[in-house]
């Protein structure tokens, strides 16, 4: 899936609460099976599932913004 078919798929933005503008804080639902997926890799692997969630978000990010195809 290329960058511009995946953004068209995605909710777009609405308006944060105090503490999602300060912290930088946001809700995920995945679904119970992506969750399980998930936890399970997490748990093999003795990472925290958000500390792996953030991994992937930047080294995407780092990617489109240096134009490499996703």
């Amino acid at each position: 899936m290329t960058e511009d078919e995946l953004l068209k798929t995605m909710t777009k933005r609405t308006t944060r609460n105090a503490n999602t503008k300060k912290y930088g804080m946001f809700g995920l639902a995945l679904g119970e099976d992506n969750y399980n997926r998930l936890e399970t890799y997490c748990k093999k692997h003795n990472v925290y599932k958000s500390t792996l969630v953030k991994a992937l978000v930047v080294n995407y990010l780092d990617k489109v913004e240096r134009g490499e195809n996703v």
